[in-house]
């Protein structure tokens, strides 16, 4: 099989992996905290009142501390065997709603943490090891693309899972509520306990198929890949790993990157805990239980449709994986914000309230075009930090992974632990800033990479032309060079 093709089909089974392994975590992420602010009401002793969000303060806090040391587990078992260990954490973590208690929840919420950290060292690992420098940016498009089709079938899952109501429903006319025909005013929406044990079931089911599908995956590295595939001999230990993560966190390109893995942190953190929370705290939205369902589904396709187009572009436009895309998911981004801004309570990010919108009545259409809009940029976002970490410090690039998603999860932690004292608005000013930063300092690492990536070409070609072995990318690179201005 031709390296490009075979790289394409593994590409399709990492994607297919983290599709079956987000299905659970991803979509109950858009209700754990009313699914458990319920079971508090029913047995206050059980649980938290806002566990939902303390539960994921939890796993995101064990997330960080884990990224500093998933890239010597990487080195350690490689990256097939490290995608095997991250993933039967979320399986565990699904598992404990079987029996709603505080102790297996936050102790499977913290080991979800070292599950994610292992999870994205090794989806890093693994994907560079079967890319070369021309497919990585299809690769991690379409990797993305049909890994985020989890979204559109935990939706399905949710509405075969989720218990309508006992009432007859009284529907009016228009399609939203033919869509979604349970409307009947119950006051604020509860999840029963066999309802959550059957939803959870389910995901646990589907997430179990995710562990299965990394123990079978391919392991050969395609010729040129842009990592070579770890020998034994060539491990290092803990502490030297701990020294290349402190050497990269010192670089000024992972400095200047920060703000954009941060964006990363709490775009995700709102729309898929904070908004979709909203959904099921807001009154007048509280009767359509199955929007939920209708918001994952949306915010999947909108996903898998930007992957898909990045993926095309990309063949046509050289970097539009790079800067581009990120200039397009913070504009889409913004106006689903800006959307969630004027047509959501303000305090119904914590607790069930039926006070007025800022500017809009709260609609089941809107929150569906807001998932959309969301979805489209999430896309973008991630696969244009994807490919600048496989690009901008080809030398250590697992470290470059892992700190990316070492500032991600500190940030998403620090937001769930705020999580109950933060309005709309707040997460409307603390995005906006958070953006601005981004674009700013990403131009400049991204312009620079450019460049490095033209002098690697180059010196690959001469030593091709040669007849020797390429130059390595530390003697290509060479110092820390001032950035220079390059016109996009």
């Amino acid at each position: 099989m031709r390296d490009s093709l075979y790289g394409l089909l593994c590409a399709l089974m990492l994607g297919l992996g983290q599709m079956c392994m987000f299905t659970g975590y991803d979509t109950q992420s858009f209700i754990v905290e009313p699914v458990l602010h319920s079971v508090h009401d029913r047995q206050p002793g059980i649980i938290d009142a806002h566990a939902g969000y303390y539960g994921q303060a939890v796993c995101m806090i064990s997330y960080t501390l884990s990224n500093l040391a998933a890239p010597w587990v990487l080195g350690l078992l490689g990256s097939k065997l490290t995608l095997v260990l991250g993933s039967s954490f979320f399986t565990l973590y699904l598992l404990s709603f079987m029996v709603v208690h505080f102790i297996p929840y936050y102790l499977t919420a913290a080991f979800m943490g070292i599950g994610f950290a292992l999870y994205y060292t090794g989806n890093g690992g693994y994907l560079t090891e079967h890319s070369s420098r021309n497919t990585i940016e299809r690769n991690s498009a379409l990797t993305w693309a049909v890994g985020t089709t989890c979204m559109i079938v935990g939706g399905v899952v949710m509405l075969f899972t989720i218990q309508p109501p006992a009432e007859v429903p009284a529907i009016s006319g228009n399609s939203s509520d033919l869509m979604n025909s349970t409307t009947v005013d119950r006051g604020f929406r509860e999840y029963e306990d066999s309802e959550i044990r059957l939803m959870y079931g389910a995901f646990a089911v589907v997430s179990f198929m995710s562990n299965l599908i990394f123990a079978f995956i391919p392991t050969r590295a395609v010729a040129n890949s842009l990592a070579e595939v770890n020998k034994r001999k060539e491990r290092i230990g803990f502490g030297e790993q701990m020294v290349k993560i402190g050497t990269a966190l010192a670089d000024c390109r992972m400095v200047q990157m920060a703000p954009v893995f941060c964006f990363v942190g709490t775009t995700t953190c709102f729309w898929i805990y904070v908004y979709p929370t909203t959904l099921t705290f807001t009154k007048s939205l509280s009767n359509y239980v199955y929007l939920p369902a209708y918001y994952s589904i949306v915010l999947g396709f909108g996903d898998m449709l930007m992957g898909f187009i990045i993926m095309a572009i990309s063949k046509r436009i050289p970097n539009f994986a790079q800067m581009p895309s990120l200039i397009l998911g913070v504009i889409l981004h913004l106006t689903g914000l800006v959307l969630a801004l004027l047509a959501t309570p303000a305090w119904s990010t914590n607790t069930p309230t039926d006070e007025a919108a800022l500017w809009l009545e709260p609609s089941f259409n809107m929150a569906l075009l807001i998932a959309l809009l969301f979805g489209l940029a999430d896309n973008c976002i991630n696969t244009s930090r994807t490919v600048l970490c496989a690009l901008c410090m080809p030398d250590q690039r697992a470290q470059v992974f892992s700190i990316s998603k070492f500032y991600q999860s500190l940030t998403a932690s620090v937001l769930m632990f705020i999580a109950p004292w933060m309005s709309v608005p707040m997460y409307f000013v603390l995005i906006v800033v958070n953006g601005i930063a981004a674009l700013v300092l990403y131009r400049r690492v991204a312009s620079k990479t450019r460049k490095v990536e033209r002098k690697i070409t180059v010196a690959t070609k001469l030593a091709a032309e040669a007849g020797i072995e390429p130059v390595p990318f530390r003697s290509v690179l060479g110092t820390q060079e001032k950035d220079q201005q390059i016109i996009d």
